[in-house]
């Protein structure tokens, strides 16, 4: 089977410079080149080259039209509004015309889309190129379109992959209509690096660390974790809390001006000046305001080898997001025998098992975040339970191995 894997024009495919996408991508293509001829497909970054030890081929694109319209779209928005530029930058259409020339090059089987419905019509080719469409949602995106805005586009797709039940239950009601298979492969982690320490040693009078890895925006939550931390830092005095992601704040029409949760449609706030218009200086005078400098560590983005150690030295892994299609960090400290902690909404309802590997608690209230938190600083058994407990579903449902099987079960399904 040829399979042809296609990230998003901005990800990060090759270590060490990889986004979140990028990893799992990179991830899919080793797991699944073991059982399948695999190319994987994204942009061309300088300085970046594969390595001829992996069991997949990459290709890269290069293109300046997109740069250009990405240029205008950040930097004059007014200006490429009215001239409906930003729309046309989203759909990167010099990446999808380049991929589309690689594509035709080979008798590919399978074309594996991630998250640009846009593409599907001009991937699909020629008749005679008899070759499958797989995309695959990552995100929400899809189920807040306008049916007319995607229906041709679903109309080229044999199958439609979601991260998550979440992403698939919404694609399934707001598609009725849709006629090709809908099924649901779960991110995964490498369960071989990211397992428990050789010892756990008790933590006693020592730092007890409470960790989030993502991304630094106001979908993932992080001010309603420093505002509860503040009262966590009030009964424990051991705990510290560790921030480990980019300081990136996420476009407002990327997640919060389309969601139809109004939770997330509050946090326009950050963006409209009725709050702050700076989301991290925000975070920062947050972080002064409760007198928490010395207890709040804001590490910044690290390649994805090194996050390992961070997880196995942590007390608690937490995740207060408000919007998440699967949360890949809960997986990551569960695989490390670490408790977890996350918000009721999306995927996470799926990854953690509530009182059993972790805990769940709505979102946007600090006051119940910090209760969970401190309930398993204070005991300890309960915390060891719960991380063993998460090793194992980790292993058992969200290793590569697990998400690839599923991916190569939906392949054989279209190819019948």
């Amino acid at each position: 089977m040829k399979v042809a894997l296609v990230a998003q024009p901005y990800d990060g495919i090759l270590p060490p410079n990889q986004n979140s996408i990028g990893l799992i991508a990179y991830n899919t293509a080793i797991e699944m080149g073991r059982q399948a001829e695999v190319t994987l497909y994204g942009k061309r970054r300088i300085g970046v080259e594969s390595s001829n030890d992996l069991p997949f081929k990459v290709s890269f694109v290069s293109n300046g039209s997109d740069d250009a319209l990405q240029y205008v779209a950040t930097h004059y928005p007014k200006w490429a509004s009215r001239l409906r530029i930003s729309a046309i930058a989203d759909r990167y259409p010099g990446y999808a015309r380049l991929i589309a020339k690689e594509l035709d090059k080979v008798d590919y089987d399978v074309i594996h889309v991630i998250n640009y419905w846009s593409w599907c019509q001009r991937f699909r080719g020629k008749k005679e190129h008899n070759r499958r469409i797989i995309l695959e949602m990552q995100a929400e995106w899809l189920s807040q379109m306008d049916e007319e805005q995607v229906g041709s586009q679903l109309e080229t797709t044999d199958a439609v992959v979601a991260v998550s039940d979440h992403i698939a239950r919404l694609f399934r009601m707001s598609f009725p209509t849709y006629r090709g298979a809908v099924v649901t492969a779960y991110n995964g982690v490498n369960v071989k690096d990211f397992q428990p320490a050789p010892r756990q040693n008790g933590h006693h009078n020592e730092v007890l660390p409470i960790l989030f890895v993502g991304r630094v925006s106001p979908e993932k939550g992080i001010h309603t974790l420093i505002e509860a931390f503040a009262r966590i830092a009030s009964q424990v005095e051991q705990a510290q809390l560790v921030i480990v992601g980019a300081r990136a704040t996420l476009r407002e029409d990327f997640i919060v001006s389309i969601s139809a949760d109004p939770l997330v449609r509050a946090l326009n706030r950050f963006y409209n000046r009725s709050v702050s218009s700076d989301y991290q200086c925000y975070l920062d005078d947050l972080v002064k305001r409760l007198r928490l400098t010395n207890k709040v560590r804001f590490i910044g983005r690290l390649p994805h080898k090194e996050l390992v150690e961070w997880y196995r030295s942590s007390s608690i892994v937490v995740n207060p997001s408000l919007s998440e299609s699967f949360g890949i960090s809960i997986v990551e400290g569960m695989a490390c025998g670490v408790p977890v902690v996350g918000t009721k909404v999306g995927g996470m309802l799926e990854t953690i098992l509530n009182g059993e590997t972790g805990l769940l608690v709505e979102p946007e209230r600090p006051d119940l975040l910090a209760d969970a938190i401190v309930s398993l600083l204070k005991d300890t058994e309960t915390a060891q339970t719960m991380g063993a407990n998460g090793r194992s579903r980790a292993v058992e449902h969200f290793s590569w191995r697990a998400r690839v099987d599923r991916l190569l079960s939906a392949y054989r399904l279209v190819l019948d």
